[in-house]
């Protein structure tokens, strides 16, 4: 997979340009976004491909799920035709971080998690190195030896997430770290 241009602090990736769609200059777009409505409701949007420097801003006209893809169909402007849409394939979409939707208590951008300490009864684990989309998220921790451990992204086994001192607390059923430490 290509590496994807959210390295970059001040912008959050929302889609992939996967194809062109119709005559138009339409876009088929997945969806890389918790917030799906980012991809329907008309409003600012950049997009970047792999080479450019910076992102480009293309306005979001219009947009609609289309089920039988579980893709979305966009329509930016400033890309009135098909020739126009395909040169865009492989491209990102993207938003300002400061975009970001208000949150819960007890909800989190998946960003502000990645790197996060993660303690185990009062001791160093490892840190957060990714996030799995699963029926139930899992938090993938790189332990000090170079191993990944999953573990479900639930209250009862991630019972402390503080961001301010960039950490979290988990308490693991038996047996589920034990092989990752030794």
């Amino acid at each position: 997979m290509a590496s994807v241009p959210s390295s970059n602090s001040d912008w959050l990736v929302v889609g992939r340009v996967v194809a062109a769609h119709g005559l138009h200059g339409w876009l088929r777009v997945k969806c890389l976004s918790d917030f799906p409505e980012r991809l329907t409701e008309p409003g600012q949007r950049w997009l970047q491909r792999q080479t450019d420097p910076e992102p480009l801003l293309y306005p979001l006209v219009q947009g609609q799920f289309f089920p039988a893809k579980g893709l979305y169909l966009v329509q930016l402007q400033g890309i009135p035709d098909r020739t126009t849409a395909e040169a865009w394939v492989g491209a990102y979409l993207l938003v300002p971080a400061y975009d970001r939707p208000p949150l819960e208590l007890e909800e989190y951008h998946y960003r502000d998690l990645i790197g996060l300490a993660v303690y185990h009864e009062g001791e160093l684990l490892g840190q957060v190195s990714g996030i799995w989309a699963a029926g139930q998220d899992l938090l993938e921790v790189t332990t000090a030896k170079g191993r990944q451990v999953l573990i479900p992204f639930v209250k009862a086994l991630v019972p402390v997430v503080d961001l301010e001192r960039g950490q979290i607390q988990v308490q693991p059923p038996p047996g589920l770290l034990e092989s990752f430490l030794s």
